[in-house]
């Protein structure tokens, strides 16, 4: 088993990319996040539901089973949910604890940023953040699983860790 573990949270797949990508980067352990109920696959209806998108508002998830205490690098990768980290991911954080590990974070998105670095920092005050990465995807419509980060940032961010 290795000692550092990639968690993440993907609504379109472009998470899960990178994670996938930076588990067989680094020989980690991958762990994926999931709500207890899965999201409506209509883009509106989730639009509809979580646009206001509160740091305190709460989603159920999956349970984990993992044990975290076995790492001491952890990876950090969800996708933006109107300006902040994903419900998913702030309710892994709310629930379980990374205290005193090594952590690097990444937010995927299409040029909407937002808060995702201050959400976690308010979520992990007790780990140590040693790097942040704004995962940029296109825009465009026919090109969002386009990624516009390059390898060589994905790459610099992980030696951060």
């Amino acid at each position: 088993m290795s000692n550092t573990l990639v968690i993440y949270y993907s609504f379109t797949g472009n998470s899960k990319k990178v994670a996938e990508y930076v588990k067989n980067k680094l020989n980690a352990d991958i762990l994926e996040l999931e709500p207890a109920v899965p999201f409506s696959s209509d883009y509106d209806e989730v639009v509809d539901e979580w646009q206001n998108n509160d740091i305190k508002r709460d989603v159920e998830i999956k349970k984990v089973t993992t044990d975290l205490s076995k790492y001491d690098k952890v990876v950090l990768i969800t996708c933006t949910w109107w300006y902040g980290i994903s419900p998913v991911m702030k309710k892994f954080l709310k629930d379980y604890d990374l205290f005193g590990k090594d952590i690097i974070v990444a937010a995927s998105n299409a040029g909407w940023i937002g808060h995702c670095f201050n959400d976690y920092k308010t979520l992990l005050p007790n780990s140590n953040i040693k790097g942040e990465l704004d995962l940029l995807f296109s825009a465009n419509a026919v090109e969002r699983d386009k990624m516009l980060t390059t390898q060589e940032e994905v790459d610099e961010w992980v030696e951060k860790l």
